[in-house]
């Protein structure tokens, strides 16, 4: 396999079994009460942890850059309370590896802790796969060092259009937190770069499959009139400077 471009970078909490949980569900069929305790016991907590994981993955991916490799185009980090496989698998393009997560610690960590947390691990993972796969481990660190000096905030412009009277010009900033993503409306001056006006327009969750739709197009209507529409183009959002 040759030619790929590293996607993504993920992390995951598989699931585990609760015996006490399972046993408890009497009169139930063994993998019926396993499907449940998943739903009541795992699935919301595994929805959220990956949600919280995605500003740090995509920070981290974003100053790696354009990694070309011979193995894979994405990396799945299961976070595991105890590694039971060092191996590192590999399907189609599609890797896996595993890292010690100490999920209850996790929790009690305020959110900029969290953040630094996952950093850690999300490196360890990629370390991982990096020396066995024999990439250049330098490039890997400077991506880790560059996530840190950004003080691990993943925000950035999406988008910039300049009035038709070219007298100012509206930008989308987003910023993908580890509870939420937002997307502001900032007006600003074009000649001294004065903010006018500034209008919080979304806040989603903080995964790409559900903030992804939303950035659709920009778009002045008149010269003191702009639209920020989603990609379906079913939603608009109207913002005036005066």
């Amino acid at each position: 396999m040759s030619g790929l471009l590293l996607k993504d970078i993920d992390l995951d909490l598989p699931y585990y079994e609760n015996k006490t949980s399972i046993k408890e569900l009497i009169n139930i069929h063994e993998k019926d009460a396993i499907l449940l305790d998943y739903e009541m016991n795992w699935k919301e907590k595994r929805m959220n942890f990956r949600n919280e994981i995605r500003c740090i993955a995509d920070l981290y991916l974003h100053h790696l850059g354009k990694f070309q490799t011979q193995e894979t185009k994405k990396i799945m980090i299961n976070c595991v309370e105890r590694v039971h496989n060092n191996e590192i698998r590999n399907c189609d393009g599609f890797t896996e590896v595993e890292v010690e997560f100490d999920f209850r610690t996790y929790t009690e960590f305020e959110k900029e802790e969290k953040k630094k947390f996952i950093l850690e691990k999300l490196y360890e993972g990629v370390l991982k796969v990096g020396e066995a796969y024999k990439w250049e481990i330098p490039i890997l660190n400077l991506a880790y060092q560059k996530v840190i000096e950004a003080n691990y905030k993943n925000e950035y412009v999406w988008k910039q259009k300049v009035s038709p009277s070219r007298k100012y010009t509206a930008e989308i900033f987003c910023q993908h937190d580890i509870d939420n993503y937002t997307v502001t409306m900032n007006i600003k001056v074009r000649s001294t770069d004065e903010l006018l006006k500034s209008e919080l327009l979304i806040v989603e969750k903080p995964n790409e499959f559900a903030f992804v739709k939303h950035l659709g197009n920009l778009k002045w209507i008149t010269n003191t009139e702009v639209v920020f529409s989603n990609k379906n183009k079913t939603k608009q959002c109207l913002v005036c400077i005066e």
